[in-house]
């Protein structure tokens, strides 16, 4: 991250609010940076794991931001958050027992929450220190979730938890950060792993996870660089493990991106229809959903022929 003062223009400002002329800078790529005006820096601190930021902005409201690389937005982190979490709970026959892999913020337990259904919930995160700054700062996303009676919070490394684990979950969604040399999530996606996921599955369970940046594909097959980007990566290395692989996407606006995200299923699933979705929505779910219905479901499931086209030549598998 970093903080600059525009010099363009900043007689505009209100100068009664010392911050309001910073920036905040994402950098998407060597050639790409999209910029945040920042009202106030509400916290800059650094946990045993990673450095933790959360910003006030004009546009998205508080970000927060782990190693430079926002996490989510004020403004519209519910469109990420019931992205992730209700496609693959409203696919499930039955949910009861959720295992959340990362998730800090508490929202997308706050989503699980929603379901009638769900018994137990064990949330798993290896930075204590972030839960903490999310209690106190990030209200808006917990909705003071994490004192439900049926979560069970895990401070630990998920590898160390899975591997140790004995019970069986219906539904396991990883919200963890992009698997890169700077998280603590680096290089969690293996085949160690994912046979240890699976160990820990019931036999329809669903798997789901945030799987980056869906544009890395347009600028890789535009450039021809020789990284492949995650996206593709993971699509290989689920469809080895797994019967149904799909992708999945959303547009995130404070990211300025196409998001990616990943269901990967034990067995073969048969397609919901509009009309089951919002039934079960109408049926299980306490609360409100902003997002997601079946219209938005059919917009998720669509992409462009261009992205089937990269996917499917890379894992040999057709029906993502």
């Amino acid at each position: 991250m970093s903080l600059f003062i525009a010099m363009d223009d900043y007689e505009k400002f209100d100068q009664s609010l010392p911050l309001q002329w910073l920036w905040y800078y994402e950098y998407h790529s060597t050639y790409e940076i999209h910029a945040h005006a920042i009202k106030n820096v509400l916290l800059r601190t650094k946990s045993k794991y990673q450095q933790i930021d959360i910003l006030d902005t004009f546009n998205s409201g508080k970000i927060l931001i782990l190693n430079s690389e926002p996490q989510s937005a004020q403004v519209d982190e519910y469109i990420y958050h019931e992205t992730l979490v209700h496609p693959a709970m409203i696919m499930h026959s039955n949910p009861k027992s959720v295992l959340i892999i990362g998730g800090g913020e508490g929202a997308t337990l706050r989503e699980v929450l929603k379901y009638k259904s769900v018994e137990k919930v064990v949330m798993v995160d290896i930075d204590e220190e972030l839960h903490k700054i999310a209690i106190e700062y990030l209200k808006e996303w917990h909705q003071n979730s994490f004192s439900s009676s049926k979560v069970h919070l895990i401070f630990d490394d998920v590898k160390n938890y899975i591997k140790n684990c004995s019970e069986k979950f219906d539904v396991v969604i990883s919200d963890l950060n992009e698997p890169t040399g700077s998280t603590p999530a680096f290089k969690i996606y293996t085949s160690e792993f994912l046979q240890e996921i699976k160990r820990i599955n019931n036999k329809d369970s669903i798997f789901v996870m945030q799987a980056s940046d869906m544009k890395d594909l347009l600028f890789w097959d535009y450039r021809k660089d020789q990284d492949i980007p995650l996206l593709k990566d993971y699509v290989e290395l689920f469809n080895t493990y797994f019967e149904t692989v799909k992708v999945f996407h959303t547009f995130i606006p404070s990211f300025y991106s196409d998001w990616a995200f990943l269901i990967a299923i034990n067995q073969k699933v048969e397609e919901l229809t509009p009309e089951e979705i919002d039934r079960r929505i109408k049926d299980r779910i306490d609360g409100t959903l902003k997002y997601y219905d079946s219209e938005t479901h059919k917009l998720l499931f669509s992409l462009p022929k261009y992205v089937r086209e990269i996917i499917n030549n890379r894992s040999g598998k057709s029906g993502i």
